[in-house]
């Protein structure tokens, strides 16, 4: 490739980093001082490839549900989203695409037979529990959908067999029909996510009937239904916030690009992280084209959150590949906004700025050695 058409392509690659990392600042609940940028950006090797020489792919801003979904699987043996319920399941490994583990994956890395089968046994269980979860209040719909495929997707089992899983149709009554051990820590995962997604748009009796149907059917103790249910409800009120933060801090940063950008990506952001419940509360204003009010309301957010919220913000900010006359402009945004959070903003910018220049500079020396060679 002529060193001259480098730049073009790499400007392509900017705005999906951009929306990578904005994917993976929402979801990981592990340190932010240590995300795994660099591991995802491994398993997206070859969706960055296909970026840089004009191919199809999904994209935050275009084909939502299919990037959902794409980039959970990929994140899927890292570090699975704390906003997709059910994730904890894949934490607790149940997941084939993580390959082989152990000494077969010395050889191999094809999970084994016996893997497999445990993954979709206890993977098909989970499914039909957040299946009978979301539809015991109201008719399945799109979001339903882009969360089902997005777990089914985390499995990692092979396209027939997700496809069968995706397209069953929802079981009458309240009790789940189980077979073979569910290992006491996958049970407790799948109580948390089934309680994640009865919270996410509000409890309803008839979730509840179904959720305290299966851990009765499981063996768990009444104790620990009412502390996950406790800890569901907690995480919709930490995950209102913090997308109700990001909303506004983004719109304020893309203010001059609207419409376009700036109210394009807040209302992805909205759609990915703000609870159901509480999603016209932070996408009305977008919608009504109201100006951002900065008013100092997300004091209640934790160290690490804000950093998560100014780092999104600032891979919006990125999302154009601003000139440098440009980031000037964006930068005293963000450092407005970041006083508006009463946090320094030098850690997120650094964080976001630091894993984008690396993967872009790889893959201009990938690009440019034909070319001296």
């Amino acid at each position: 490739m002529r060193i001259d058409d480098i730049a073009g392509h790499l400007t392509q690659l900017v705005s999906a980093l951009a929306e990578d990392t904005i994917f993976v600042l929402a979801g990981d609940e592990g340190s932010v001082s240590a995300p795994p940028f660099e591991a995802f950006a491994r398993r997206r090797a070859e969706a960055y490839s296909a970026v840089l020489h004009g191919q199809p792919h999904a994209t935050m801003g275009g084909t939502f549900d299919a990037w959902v979904v794409d980039l959970s699987r990929a994140i899927a043996p890292i570090a699975p989203p704390d906003w997709l319920p059910m994730g904890e399941v894949i934490r607790a490994k149940v997941t084939l695409e993580a390959g082989a583990r152990g000494l077969r994956s010395l050889f191999s890395d094809k999970p084994s037979e016996k893997e497999t089968l445990r993954v979709a046994r206890l993977g098909t269980l989970a499914v039909r529990l957040l299946r009978r979860v979301l539809s015991s209040s109201r008719p399945l719909d799109q979001d339903d959908a882009r969360t089902l495929g997005a777990f089914v997707a985390s499995l990692g089992l092979p396209p027939e067999d997700a496809a069968t899983l995706l397209n069953e149709p929802v079981v009458p009554g309240t009790v789940l029909d189980i077979f073979g051990e569910v290992e006491p820590k996958v049970a407790r995962a799948a109580l948390q996510g089934a309680w994640l997604a009865a919270a996410w748009d509000g409890l309803h009796p008839r979730e509840e009937e179904a959720i305290r149907a299966f851990a009765s059917k499981v063996g768990l103790p009444l104790d620990e239904v009412e502390e996950a249910r406790s800890a569901a409800l907690a995480k919709v009120e930490v995950k209102r916030l913090v997308g109700l933060a990001t909303v506004d801090y983004m719109r304020a940063v893309l203010q001059d690009r609207v419409p376009g950008i700036g109210d394009a990506l807040p209302s992805r952001v909205g759609t990915l992280l703000l609870p159901r419940r509480y999603r016209d509360e932070g996408l009305a204003p977008i919608r009504h084209g109201a100006p951002v009010m900065l008013a100092r309301r997300y004091g209640k957010l934790t160290a690490d959150e804000r950093t998560r919220v100014l780092g999104m913000t600032w891979a919006a900010a990125l999302h154009e590949d601003p000139s440098l006359s440009r980031q000037t402009l964006l930068r005293a945004r963000f450092e407005h906004v970041a006083e508006d959070l009463e946090a320094d903003g030098r850690e997120a910018r650094m964080l976001v700025s630091g894993w984008m220049s690396d993967v872009l500079a790889a893959t201009a020396r990938e690009l440019a050695v034909p070319a001296t060679g």
